[in-house]
């Protein structure tokens, strides 16, 4: 019984697959932002106090004798009356305007230099030769011609 198990699993085993697996590495880019540059506004909040001078009205009263001394009135005058006076002042109100008080300005700009260069240029000159006899004037540049 032993044997035949044994060629059993023999045969099985010679007739099995393995496979050998590794894992391999790849390596891959992918852009992305390092920072940034930002210009921008806040807005801060400060208690500012400041000194308004302002004019009020007051009611003055003055009990004095009357000028004539003790003089007579009539029973018409005796009753009830008032005086109304207007009393005024002055109000503050406060106005905010806003107002530009710098400008920032975000660019680039053109610098424009000087560069030295160097090189050979030709020319040619005029040579006049004699022989015998022979009158050769000057012109104006002072050249033989």
């Amino acid at each position: 019984g032993n044997a035949a198990a044994a060629r059993t699993t023999a045969a099985g085993v010679a007739g099995q697959k393995i496979q050998v697996v590794e894992e391999q590495m790849q390596a891959s880019k992918t852009p992305v932002e390092a920072g940034e540059v930002r210009v921008r506004k806040e807005v801060h909040t400060e208690q500012k106090t400041m000194q308004v001078p302002v004019r009020h009205e007051e009611v003055v009263i003055e009990r004095h004798p009357p000028s004539a001394g003790n003089r007579i009135a009539d029973a018409a005058d005796i009753g009830e009356g008032e005086v109304r006076i207007p009393i005024m002042e002055e109000e503050v109100t406060v106005q905010k305007t806003p107002v530009v008080k710098e400008e920032i300005t975000v660019g680039k700009r053109v610098v424009q230099g000087t560069e030295t260069v160097t090189g050979q240029v030709r020319s040619e000159e005029v040579h006049v030769e004699k022989t015998g006899d022979v009158d050769v004037r000057k012109g104006k540049t002072g050249r033989d011609r």
